[in-house]
Parts: C-alpha cells; sequence; structure tokens
C-alpha cells in the first residue's frame, strides 16, 4: 500500500492517554506548502497505520495540529495532556 493523498509518515516522541483518548507528539513531513513538521494529535482515528493527515483537523474526538516551533509544539502537547 502506497501513502494515501494528504497523510505523512508519523514519528511519535511521546504518546499518553487522557480519559482513555490517545495523544500524540511527533514529527513528520507535511508536504502541504509548510515548513510544519511537528504534531500534537489525539484521538482514535488519528493515526492509521503509522500515517498521519497533512492538514490541522480539530475535533473534540479527534485531532492533528501541525506546528513550526518546537516549543509550540511542546506546550500544546503539555496541554492536552492535562486535560
Amino acid at each position: 500500500m502506497g501513502n494515501p493523498c494528504g497523510m505523512t509518515k508519523a514519528k511519535i516522541y511521546e504518546e499518553t492517554e487522557v480519559y482513555g483518548i490517545p495523544v500524540y507528539y511527533g514529527s513528520g513531513v507535511n508536504p502541504v506548502n509548510s515548513p510544519a513538521q511537528l504534531f500534537v494529535a489525539w484521538g482514535r482515528g488519528s493515526l492509521s497505520n503509522g500515517l498521519i493527515h497533512t492538514f490541522n483537523i480539530e475535533s473534540k474526538d479527534q485531532g492533528v495540529l501541525w506546528f513550526i516551533d518546537e516549543h509550540e509544539a511542546e506546550a500544546q502537547y503539555v496541554k492536552y495532556k492535562k486535560f
């Protein structure tokens, strides 16, 4: 199977679970005309076979947020870990 359109391989640095919802902090290549390479993702469907969406998705149950700045990405991950 190839890389589906709009997805990239995810490298997970840290993973936790909050109220049964997985939360991920990692990196990947975001090819959507953006230098963003770090992400915070949450929800059961946010990762699919090691792949992650290359665009921001934000809902209560599932999401992916891409960041350029490492400190901003880490701060967002810490924020989601506290919920």
